[in-house]
């Protein structure tokens, strides 16, 4: 306070009074660099990523530790699958997957989905739909008509079908991938551990990015789903066979199995712009087996019009129709065999969190930058039949590197998938040995 007052009253000589100007600039300048380093820690809300947006630096970063993420989940899960425990290797060769899992002991197949797919729905429109033909075909058979009896009618369906599959096949669109808070989508982490299983000598399916048969000419004799409709349109016309003789003329059993593979087949043929219905018919025949109200002076609802038929559903049939194919369902029976069963696994994705940050640093004289990121995964593995076999999380940080050497450091960074904490805990393996 002392030098203040002289400094006031000019009793301070100049070059003392130059010396502590000096003095106060620097610790303001050493201030201002406290201050420049210290601020983003206490004001994380209001940091500079907000500003910027977009880094391609941190984005690198991410997926980076991405492909960190997707080499532990491929080892992780094709260890189990070969009944092993994954080994690491501490410097891969370029052409060589990351770990050694003991390959070529396993036929599984994998096959990759999101959590949030559209899959299960199609398969399940695809099971019900063949569900209800074989009911159907049961029902021509009590009547004394076998499936096999009787000329085809496929030809006069396949054409609208196929046209509808050109079309619906060409554009489709993939709506299961979700956005993350970062950029991160589930289709590049499906994408990494596909490539990395695949390095693995494990096959995998990926039906959201381009579902099995779906560009190619339909098929009677490798279809599924047209072999059971062949089989229940010749059970039609048997029926009609039948019915058309003297003594079946009112046979109620046979009309009404008729009836039934008609209003099938309506959900299969019909456009969007057919005739307004009353809703509650098709559901009262398949209650009521397809007889007429018990009741016919009973007030009906009132006629609405039903969701437009098909180009969803038969969408969803043919789709899920091609992956059921290229999963070994047979079509002359409709069914998965065990052996094929029990080689089929599920492996479901999500890219949870991604995201880096830019960090700054300034002074008077310069500023620094440094560049982060890093993503969070989860992954569960499902039998056929739905039980879980394996689960986990697996997550990465790529680091802090400098803006200035940001290329070289980028290749040094130490990403090692053995020190996932799915490795350090325990690695994915069977309850019970192979």
């Amino acid at each position: 306070m002392g030098t203040v007052n002289k400094i006031v009253t000019g009793k301070l000589s100049i070059a003392s009074a130059r010396c502590w100007v000096v003095a106060l600039a620097f610790g303001a300048l050493s201030l201002g660099c406290v201050r420049a380093q210290t601020a983003p820690a206490k004001e994380k809300a209001d940091t500079s990523p907000a500003a910027i947006g977009f880094s391609i630096e941190s984005e690198m970063l991410t997926y980076r530790a991405l492909q960190s993420n997707s080499e532990a989940v491929a080892c992780d899960i094709a260890a189990y699958l070969n009944g092993s425990t994954a080994t690491f290797k501490e410097h891969p060769a370029p052409a060589d997957p990351v770990c050694d899992v003991n390959p070529g002991k396993t036929n599984a197949i994998v096959v990759v989905l999101p959590f949030d797919s559209s899959e299960f729905a199609d398969f399940q429109i695809w099971r019900a739909d063949m569900a209800t033909m074989e009911r159907l075909q049961r029902a021509a058979a009590e009547a004394q008509c076998p499936a096999e009896g009787g000329k085809s009618g496929i030809a006069s369906v396949v054409p609208q079908i196929a046209a509808a599959e050109t079309v619906l096949a060409m554009m489709a669109s993939e709506e299961s991938t979700t956005p993350v808070s970062g950029t991160i989508h589930d289709q590049a982490f499906m994408n990494g551990v596909s490539r990395e299983l695949e390095d693995l000598r494990v096959p995998v399916l990926m039906p959201t990015a381009f579902t099995p048969r779906s560009l190619t000419p339909l098929n009677v004799l490798d279809s599924p789903f047209l072999a059971s409709l062949d089989r229940t349109l010749k059970a039609r016309d048997c029926l009609e066979s039948l019915a058309a003789k003297d003594e079946n003329k009112n046979n109620k059993s046979i009309q009404r199995a008729i009836s039934d593979i008609d209003d099938f087949l309506k959900t299969l043929t019909e456009s969007t712009s057919s005739a307004t219905k009353s809703k509650t018919q098709p559901e009262d025949k398949l209650t009521t087996g397809g007889a007429t109200a018990q009741n016919p002076s009973a007030q009906q609802p009132p006629a609405v019009t039903p969701t437009p038929p098909s180009s969803s559903h038969l969408n969803a049939i043919l789709l899920a129709d091609g992956l059921a194919l290229k999963l070994g369902v047979k079509p002359a029976t409709g069914k998965l065999s065990h052996e094929d069963s029990a080689s089929m696994h599920i492996l479901l994705l999500k890219a949870l969190e991604s995201g880096g940050s830019v960090t700054r640093t300034s002074n008077i004289l310069l500023t620094r930058i440094r560049y982060s990121g890093g993503s969070v995964g989860t992954y569960a593995l499902f039998t056929m039949d739905g039980s879980l076999e394996c689960s986990g999380n697996v997550y990465e940080y790529g680091g802090s590197l400098r803006a200035k050497h940001f290329r070289e450091d980028l290749e040094k960074i130490p990403f090692d998938p053995a020190k996932q904490m799915v490795f350090l805990r325990h690695s994915c393996r069977p309850l019970t040995p192979p």
